[in-house]
């Protein structure tokens, strides 16, 4: 059971090197619609990135099925 923990990290970071590669492969996060945030689905694992013209930033990784927290509107 101790490799599963190192091939599911092994598999964000085979990931995490394919958006550095291809930042335009995850779809845009439909909580936020904000084109320069993005995410690419790779169950179990939902990884959340910012596209920035340069380089790509991972924001999050966790379990696919839960959603993001929506920023409170009234908040400064």
């Amino acid at each position: 059971m101790p490799d599963v923990g190192k091939r599911l990290l092994g598999d964000i970071l085979g990931s995490v090197k394919m958006l550095a590669e291809h930042p335009d492969i995850g779809r845009m996060v439909p909580e936020f619609g904000q084109p320069f945030l993005r995410e690419w689905i790779r169950p179990p694992f939902r990884i959340v990135y910012r596209r920035d013209p340069d380089h790509v930033r991972i924001i999050r990784v966790w379990r696919s099925e839960r959603l993001l927290p929506m920023p409170d509107e009234n908040s400064d």
